[in-house]
């Protein structure tokens, strides 16, 4: 999954720690949380196409579909039709859960929330840093990894 597809539906499940800024998600390097809120409000401004401050549902599944045409069908690593259609209906289960106020439309708050407490819940030592060592150990099944853990919808 692209870095870029994963801080999408991070925006709505904060679904792993994968999310990371691209440099560090390719490399392997640290990862502050300063880094990673950029990232999440990078993402957040490309798909607030209209600049109202706001992702709408229309907005976020405009901004999926782009994400996931990056490897059209046929392509490697392309998701199948299923594959695709199954991630569209997580993102948009997902965007519901985290618009707290119910209005159809993510703030920029609503949007960082869940990404950034799943970067929380990493940060074994709480200083701000994802080390290797805390991504590796967070992906570990059984071992508290986050991909192991639900959020609670709107945190």
């Amino acid at each position: 999954m692209t870095l870029l597809m994963t801080a999408m539906l991070g925006l709505a499940a904060a679904p792993a720690l994968s999310a990371a800024p691209a440099a560090a998600a390719k490399t392997g390097a640290d990862v502050t949380r300063a880094q990673m809120q950029a990232e999440v409000d990078g993402v957040f401004k490309l798909a607030d196409t209209n600049k109202d401050g706001f992702m709408s549902r229309a907005e976020f599944g405009k901004r999926m579909g782009v994400v996931l045409n990056r490897t059209p069908p046929g392509t490697k690593n392309a998701p199948t039709a299923k594959e695709a259609q199954d991630m569209l209906n997580a993102a948009n289960a997902a965007f519901k859960a985290v618009d707290s106020n119910s209005d159809g439309k993510l703030s920029p708050a609503e949007a960082s929330r869940r990404p950034m407490r799943a970067f929380d819940m990493v940060d074994a030592n709480h200083d701000g840093v994802l080390t290797l060592a805390e991504k590796i150990a967070a992906r570990k099944p059984g071992a508290g990894a986050i991909l192991d853990r639900k959020l609670t919808p709107g945190r």
